[in-house]
């Protein structure tokens, strides 16, 4: 039967059992992400959960309009939505079959997710890249060649890469505040960072030039896969290429360590996807669904437009 819970008395065992066995499961579902992400952002959490499915929801209300998101946007998390072991999807979504004209529901699905169980919601498909992960020489072999080449530019421009604990978040952070300026985006909370580091949900690398970082990345560990969350570097050091290193040695470690797969986290942007389509990956999809009232979806489009500008994101993130 399907139950709604909160973080303090959801059924641990079941949500992680189902977590375990579902085959579109992510980082994003786990109980640790879930309580990161309630404690820095104020929203109430409906976790839906029955013994196939779990379906994580978080609340926000903004004046008329209330929002369920699975993520909610703005807010760091990549994917969401429910996640199976044997049917009972349907189910789960028959919740929100029916919403007043003042809701929304927002979803954004891990890769691979069927499309035909949304039926006749409104889907939009992203783009991502996603890489096999194994011997060092075949990884290398399926790279494009001007991958290879900025790897080696790297290299020979005495970048060294590190993995680092929490407490260089703040150093990297820093690079985090330039790439927010240039693109006019609102970053992250810097305690938000460091949480997710601290947690052993993320790993924390480093590109330095004489000490001096230059360039890194936040990846998420979970199941079989490596997902990269996100990335910063420093203007004045980009000729180098110390992100084209960090990709390159966190593929290498993420090998080592066992893992499978490196979810690169999403190529829905022109330049960024020719970024990313260069590291051997083979090309998939996710999907943004939405389910909202009819004053919701007007209110939606306005934001959509908006969003490039920073006070707009602070006012429905908070």
């Amino acid at each position: 039967m399907l139950r709604i819970f909160s973080l303090e008395d959801v059924p641990r065992g079941r949500w992680n059992r189902v977590l375990e066995g579902a085959e579109h499961a992510t980082v994003f579902h786990t109980l640790e992400w879930l309580e990161i992400q309630r404690r820095f952002f104020r929203m109430r959490e409906m976790l839906l959960c029955s013994d196939t499915c779990i379906f994580p929801v978080f609340v926000r209300r903004r004046g008329v309009f209330t929002v369920y998101g699975s993520p909610v946007p703005e807010t760091g998390a990549i994917y969401g939505g429910p996640v199976c072991k044997g049917g009972g999807v349907e189910e789960v979504l028959g919740y929100f079959e029916r919403l007043s004209p003042f809701s929304a529901l927002f979803i954004k699905t891990p890769c691979g997710f069927p499309r035909e169980v949304f039926g006749s919601w409104e889907v939009e498909r992203v783009g991502n890249y996603v890489v096999e992960l194994g011997d060092e020489e075949v990884m290398w072999g399926r790279m494009h060649k001007k991958a290879r080449n900025a790897v080696r530019k790297a290299e020979k421009s005495g970048i060294r890469v590190e993995m680092c604990d929490e407490s260089h978040v703040e150093e990297y952070y820093r690079m985090v505040l330039q790439v927010a300026e240039r693109k006019r985006l609102l970053p992250l909370p810097l305690d938000f960072m460091r949480a997710v580091v601290g947690s052993g949900l993320g790993r924390l690398m480093l590109a330095f030039r004489d000490g001096t970082p230059v360039a890194g990345g936040i990846f998420l560990c979970f199941g079989d896969t490596v997902t990269y969350w996100d990335g910063a570097s420093d203007d004045a050091f980009r000729r180098y290429q110390p992100s084209s290193l960090v990709q390159w040695e966190v593929m290498r470690w993420a090998a080592e360590q066992g893992y499978r797969w490196y979810d690169m986290g999403g190529a829905g942007i022109e330049s960024i996807a020719r970024f990313k389509s260069r590291w051997g990956g083979r090309y998939v999809e996710f999907f943004r669904v939405y389910r909202e009232g009819a004053v919701a979806r007007a209110a939606r489009r306005v934001y959509a437009r908006l969003r490039c500008y920073p006070w707009v994101s602070r006012v429905f993130r908070y």
